[in-house]
């Protein structure tokens, strides 16, 4: 393997890594600032994917360093898209749980009522990993498989 191989693959592990730290952190995209903030940095990785693309430094199949730099960007809309879904179906607002407690942003504090509320915020826990995580790999596997 060569050394800008592992650099790719480097790169395609840390944007990765992001995700999680999205998918883990959904309390942080509830404020506007750290939306933004989350969502610059996603389109810079994924401008990052593009250009990887064009300049032709893929180990990959022709457009999944796209789609995998693409990831959180898209992963940012789902949370949302669920989070604004939730509250607007159920006119309470969601938050998630980990391990049993609420769970915090990196800068955001839950406010939630844990044992009022406490099936509700499990079923949105559950489908804020879930939905996301089946939602791209069936598309993943529509488009290049």
């Amino acid at each position: 393997m060569k050394l800008n191989e592992i650099y790719f693959y480097m790169i395609l592990f840390l944007f990765q890594i992001f995700s999680l730290v999205i998918l883990t952190c959904s309390e942080d995209l509830k404020e506007k600032k750290h939306l933004f903030n989350y969502t610059k940095v996603a389109l810079f990785m994924f401008s990052i994917g593009c250009i990887m693309e064009i300049f032709n430094w893929n180990y990959l199949q022709n457009f999944e360093c796209i789609f995998f730099t693409a990831l959180p960007l898209v992963l940012i809309i789902i949370l949302k898209f669920i989070s604004i879904s939730f509250e607007k179906i159920f006119k309470k607002e969601p938050f998630q749980l980990y391990k049993n407690v609420l769970s915090d942003g990196i800068w955001v504090k839950n406010r939630g009522n844990f044992k009022k509320h406490h099936f509700y915020y499990s079923f949105y826990s559950l489908t804020i990993l879930l939905v996301p995580i089946c939602f791209l790999t069936l598309l993943y596997t529509v488009l290049f498989k």
